[in-house]
């Protein structure tokens, strides 16, 4: 590569980070929400979390140089911005200016608010990040040796950054690998070489995870919390209070039945408020034998069935339209976990923090939301549209097949996240974006043909109106 063509593409690249730094840039300092300070906590002392991976607390010990969250804010842009610019040639080969790909990440990350994630201290940028590594991987015909080896090791820092990632990306990566064998004989866009190794890379997450925290002395385990997250959504979904009206009158009642009307109405309160009743009756740890017991209960029982696969299906639809901004994303000044860490940790950075538009209220996403939320109905529209007309001839299978992929994996993240954890809009609008910005690679791409067919639509209009 010439030495000024290297040049040009590392401004351009720089360029691309900065857009994706934009959010962090315009509050002031890197974006944190109230679980940023156990992130930071369990890496820069080594300790596992109960209740989410280490994996992300020892990504922000390294990516930070223990010396600035800014560094660390930036490592995460700069792997999404060379993931996007890559995108950007795969679905949109011809667009060849560095200046125009830069411009569909500036335009995705302005409709979409995709920086107020790049920009966060936390793990959930790195779930959008999977799943375009999964794109990638699966449909770039370009892929070197190298290339694929790093995505593929990219793509299991994703899968372990969160439990939720984990088996979102192992059910996506089982999706594809039936799709696949499906369609074998008819499309060599998915050939077995491309789509076994992704799925064996997802599915060796599930060993390697809790291998790491065996080996900094927090078990063999995934999480050891998980029992916690299932519980409370047997309590928003009223399939546990269904439980402890047939239990709670036999001889050996559990011992939840004392509490039974206290219980609140989400899984939120039942988690986190100090008052709830796990809480304030001896804590998580207390209470697992117990509640271990009661899940295993509802998952043996068939009588649950039906009313399981209903809140499953609810949840779902309800965490798919869920993609508000500015979840999280409030005031943490003094006497909050985000504050004491940074001062524990980067106490040079303090004055910064609290400086910050976050710390100073001075945040407001509705314009924001309500432009994301136009976004995305107008990707929606435009599927249809293009999809349901002659237009979708001209789109090649690796461009449904991609799409296809796209939708199914932001489904498939909604499912998880809304039936085991928690409907919330952060769980969604982390990952959302992808599929607006894949549209758009593709509206670029097939522009001209676009234009050529409205044009004759148009003209074809007035002509058949007067024939009737």
């Amino acid at each position: 590569m010439h030495p000024t063509t290297r040049i040009e593409t590392a401004f351009w690249y720089g360029c691309t980070i900065v857009i994706l730094l934009g959010a962090a840039l315009y509050n002031g300092f890197p974006l944190v929400t109230s679980d940023t300070g156990a992130y930071i906590n369990s890496g820069f002392h080594w300790d596992v979390p109960r209740d989410r991976p280490i994996i992300y607390g020892i990504f922000l010990r390294l990516a930070s140089l223990r010396y600035s969250l800014w560094l660390a804010v930036g490592v995460q842009c700069a792997i999404l911005a060379a993931l996007l610019l890559r995108a950007v040639r795969v679905l949109a080969p011809r667009t060849v200016a560095p200046g125009w790909r830069v411009g569909i990440v500036l335009l995705s990350s302005w409709a979409t608010g995709l920086a107020w994630f790049s920009g966060q201290v936390m793990p959930d940028i790195f779930t959008g990040i999977g799943l375009l590594t999964m794109l990638l991987l699966y449909f770039d015909d370009h892929l070197g040796r190298l290339g694929r080896g790093l995505l593929l090791a990219l793509l299991l820092l994703c899968a372990i950054m969160h439990s939720s990632n984990l088996l979102t990306f192992s059910l996506l990566g089982l999706l594809v690998a039936a799709v696949a064998w499906v369609v074998r004989h008819r499309t060599p866009v998915l050939p077995g070489r491309r789509v076994v190794p992704v799925l064996a890379v997802v599915l060796s997450g599930w060993l390697v995870l809790p291998a790491i925290h065996a080996a900094f002395g927090g078990g063999f385990a995934i999480s050891r919390s998980s029992y916690m997250f299932l519980m409370g959504r047997l309590v928003e979904s009223g399939v546990l209070d269904k439980y402890l009206a047939k239990r709670c009158d036999k001889d050996t009642p559990p011992e939840l039945c004392k509490f039974r009307n206290e219980l609140p109405n989400d899984a939120i309160t039942f988690l986190w408020d100090g008052q709830s009743v796990p809480n304030r009756t001896g804590g998580w740890e207390a209470h697992e034998t117990e509640y271990k017991a009661i899940i295993q209960d509802v998952l043996t029982s068939p009588r649950y069935y039906p009313l399981l696969l209903t809140e499953a299906i609810q949840a779902t639809l309800r965490q798919v339209v869920s993609v508000e901004h500015g979840d999280g994303l409030t005031p943490f000044r003094e006497n909050s976990n985000p504050f004491w860490k940074v001062q524990e940790s980067f106490p040079y950075e303090l004055r910064e923090y609290l400086s910050s538009r976050q710390n100073q209220s001075r945040l407001d996403f509705t314009d924001l939301t309500a432009r994301n939320q136009l976004t995305l109905l107008l990707t929606v529209g435009v599927l249809c549209a293009a999809l349901g007309s002659r237009l979708r001839h001209r789109l090649t299978a690796r461009e449904r097949l991609w799409l296809l992929v796209a939708i199914t994996g932001i489904v498939t993240n909604a499912g998880v996240t809304g039936s085991l954890a928690n409907v919330l809009s952060r769980l969604q609008t982390r990952v959302v974006w992808v599929l607006p910005f894949s549209v758009l690679c593709l509206l670029v791409a097939h522009g001209p043909a676009l234009l050529a067919y409205l044009r004759g639509w148009l003209r074809a209009t007035p002509s058949d109106a007067s024939s009737n």
